[in-house]
């Protein structure tokens, strides 16, 4: 009878889960769940994009190659916040060389990366184009690479977003050619719509 009463409690000790098991896993569910709490948290990085919502006229600038004269068009954004404000989408239209130009530009925060990250997009490729970087005060600075369908190769870019006020922003976007100079392919300067 020992025996059995021995035998019976191992078997409800090995199939009833330990108290000190359960709140172990509910300690990892609990540290995953404030991970990704962490993560997916809007901060005052978000909130700092918040100002690209509205609509804004651009002033448009691109130089075809170092030295060329610049071209000029007039062009429109209309941003809005997305996901609970982690991120910003920005419809862009106008005309480059005389043709109708369509672009969504997306940016956002990653908390993981402590990055700003930016993704291009519009209706003169079939590719997306990103860049990552930080930012200092009104500044976002930001590197990346994009397919070239010139040359074969990938371009290395930089690009500079500078918020002069709450109503007026300027983007400036660098080559960095073969020989690490870098040159200023593109600005746009947008003034809030009033």
């Amino acid at each position: 009878m020992k025996k059995a009463l021995l035998i019976a409690g191992i078997i409800l000790a090995v199939l009833a889960p330990a108290p000190a098991q359960d709140m172990k896993e509910q300690q990892e569910q609990q540290k995953a769940m404030e991970a990704y709490m962490k993560a997916a948290a809007v901060t005052e990085n978000h909130r700092f994009l918040a100002k690209y919502a509205g609509d804004w006229d651009v002033d448009v600038t691109y130089w075809t190659a170092p030295g060329a004269p610049p071209t000029k068009s007039a062009a429109a954004f209309k941003g809005a916040s997305r996901l609970g404000g982690r991120y910003v989408m920005m419809d862009f239209s106008g005309f480059m060389m005389g043709q109708p130009f369509e672009g969504i530009w997306l940016v956002g925060f990653d908390n993981l990366e402590q990055k700003y990250n930016t993704l291009w997009i519009d209706n003169t490729s079939t590719s997306f184009f990103i860049t990552k970087g930080t930012r200092e005060g009104n500044v976002i600075s930001e590197s990346g690479s994009w397919p070239d369908p010139v040359s074969g190769r990938t371009l290395q870019v930089k690009a500079r977003t500078t918020w002069v006020s709450n109503d007026e922003f300027r983007y400036e976007q660098f080559m960095v050619l073969a020989d690490g100079s870098e040159h200023k392919g593109m600005e746009f300067s947008s003034k809030r719509r009033k």
